[in-house]
């Protein structure tokens, strides 16, 4: 009896660059999980303004057929690149954040452009980036920066809730497919001791580095005017290849997904943002 086929990684697309540099990182992701890779576009209608008799091309297939010839050669590259990744395109009708999230149920990570066009337009500013992280139902990768160096470090913001532990299974998980240190990262508040802050998540780390003991990690206390600029700092000075946080936390890291941290990382950092839902956010 054949085992079911891993889930895939999906990977929002819309034509632009920013979104290219997603498929391919998500394509690298698929090798490292021996899994398939999956391009979505999220298709709507554009407005059609007067006059309403343009003249017909029969050449002129409509944006429909556009896309789906966009999408046809897009996967044949990226198996020209990772001709062991099998790659599969959809397009469906809907909102970029609604299609994204519905797909995300039948996946095993969601990536996507830090900046859209078309039909992921507003990306930048968090619509579709923010609609996706909050409610996605496995993790969400934002595409931000060149790409990294073989064997960059990981930097994981955590500060011990139950949304930063399953953030630390994650990372540790992503270290060992890398082979590269993690890096725990603690938030200090201003005018509190670090003794406390490096301790507040070491249980959920020490807990995801049992089940992973080839990683090598350390712990590091981060200062800064808010945890999206210390992360942001740690992860430039370490050269990060990857930054990995929860969607809800306690103290520092309350209300990531929906407030200025996850825009601020999603908008400055450095490297990919990996950001992984609480257990309560996934059904």
């Amino acid at each position: 009896m054949h085992s079911p086929s891993p889930l895939p990684v999906l990977v929002g697309f819309d034509g632009s660059t920013a979104a290219l540099s997603a498929v391919h990182h998500a394509a690298r992701e698929a090798l490292r999980r021996g899994c398939g890779l999956q391009i979505v576009h999220a298709f709507g209608w554009p407005v059609i303004l007067p006059p309403f008799h343009a003249p017909y091309d029969q050449h002129d297939q409509g944006p429909r057929a556009a896309m789906l010839d966009l999408l046809a050669r897009t996967a044949h590259e990226v198996r020209a690149d990772h001709p062991l990744v099998p790659v599969t395109t959809r397009l469906i009708d809907g909102s970029p954040g609604g299609v994204l999230v519905e797909a995300s149920g039948e996946a095993q990570l969601l990536v996507l452009g830090h900046r859209g066009l078309g039909g992921f337009a507003g990306l930048r500013v968090g619509s579709v980036a923010t609609q996706a992280t909050a409610h996605a139902r496995c993790p969400v990768v934002v595409v931000r920066g060149d790409h990294p160096p073989e064997g960059a470090p990981i930097v994981l913001g955590t500060d011990g809730s139950p949304g930063a532990n399953r953030a630390a299974e994650v990372a540790f998980a992503q270290a060992q497919l890398r082979d590269v240190e993690l890096i725990v990262a603690h938030h200090q508040p201003a005018g509190s001791s670090s003794a406390f802050w490096a301790t507040a998540g070491d249980a959920g780390a020490l807990g995801a580095g049992t089940r992973h003991p080839d990683v090598k990690y350390r712990t590091e206390v981060v200062s800064g005017d808010s945890v999206a600029s210390a992360l942001i700092d740690l992860a430039y000075r370490t050269a990060a290849g990857l930054l990995v946080v929860g969607t809800r936390g306690r103290g520092g890291f309350r209300g990531l997904v929906m407030g200025s941290t996850s825009r601020g990382l999603i908008e400055h950092a450095s490297c990919p943002v990996l950001v992984v839902p609480a257990p309560q956010d996934v059904n």
